[in-house]
């Protein structure tokens, strides 16, 4: 493991432009041979775009994780696009994807303890609105 923690704002600007795109995102999880919601993206992205210029500023991707803690502004499009293969639930890899792609530095609870603990129903898996429980209390 690095000493240096990860910039997560680094790791989905594909293009070092010092903007994520929808196409910056897409292209992250495609390189990782996973299917994408694109709409899902697209609606991500907007969320955190305060400027309507579609791309995500540095300063708009810091404005998203507010004091340590992710925001997520819309839980639906986030479960969309973690649920990488679309079964409608999301797993402890997918989970683990989220953590290091998107809560890296900000998230010290492993992947299988934040699913265990958010997984109401027991059955291994983070339905819809438990994944957006999980978002909720992270935001704190």
């Amino acid at each position: 493991m690095s000493e240096h923690p990860v910039d997560t704002f680094d790791l989905w600007d594909r293009d070092n432009d010092g903007l994520v795109s929808v196409d910056d995102i897409v292209a992250g999880i495609r390189t990782l041979g996973r299917e994408v919601d694109v709409d899902a993206v697209e609606r991500m992205v907007a969320a955190a775009d305060t400027n309507g210029d579609y791309l995500v500023s540095r300063a708009e991707f810091d404005a998203a994780v507010l004091g340590g803690r992710i925001e997520v502004t819309d839980a639906d499009a986030a479960f969309e696009v973690f649920d990488v293969n679309g079964d409608g639930k999301i797993s402890v890899d997918e989970l683990e994807s989220m953590i290091r792609h998107v809560g890296a530095g900000l998230i010290d609870e492993p992947a299988h303890a934040l699913l265990a603990a958010a997984d109401h129903d027991g059955d291994g898996y983070l339905s819809p609105s438990e994944f957006r429980a999980l978002l909720d209390f992270l935001s704190r």
